[in-house]
C-alpha cells in the first residue's frame, strides 16, 4: 500500500498537507532530541515548554501543537528550516531542508 495514512483519512488537500508537515516536524524534533541524548525533562527546559507538553510530543499528539510551535522548538535545538523556491522547477518548486543553525 503506497497511500499515506492522511490521504486515507481526508479528501481535503489542505488538511492532508498540514498534517503531513506536522508529522515530518514531529519526527525531526523527536529524532534531534534523541540524538542530543536529552531526557524529556531536559528537552522541555531547553525548548521552553512544560514537561506535560513534552510528554504530549513524545506520545505523538499532533493536535496539541501548531506548526509554528514545532518550528520554534526545532530552532531551539540549534537547527533552522531553510526553504528554497525555484518557480522553474515544476516538479518540486519548493524544497525545505533542516540545517544546522550558524550561531
Amino acid at each position: 500500500m503506497s497511500q499515506n495514512l492522511f490521504e486515507m483519512l481526508t479528501d481535503d488537500p489542505v488538511e492532508y498537507n498540514m498534517k503531513h508537515l506536522k508529522t515530518q516536524l514531529f519526527m525531526a524534533l523527536i529524532n534531534l532530541i534523541r540524538q542530543k541524548g536529552w531526557s524529556q525533562a531536559v528537552a522541555a527546559e531547553k525548548l521552553h515548554i512544560s514537561k506535560p507538553r513534552m510528554s504530549n510530543l513524545f506520545k505523538g499528539y499532533l493536535d496539541k501543537f501548531s506548526i509554528d510551535m514545532l518550528l520554534q522548538m526545532l530552532v531551539r535545538t540549534g537547527y533552522k528550516l531553510d526553504a528554497d523556491f525555484n518557480p522553474d522547477n515544476a516538479a518540486q518548486p519548493l524544497v525545505m531542508n533542516l540545517k544546522k543553525a550558524m550561531l
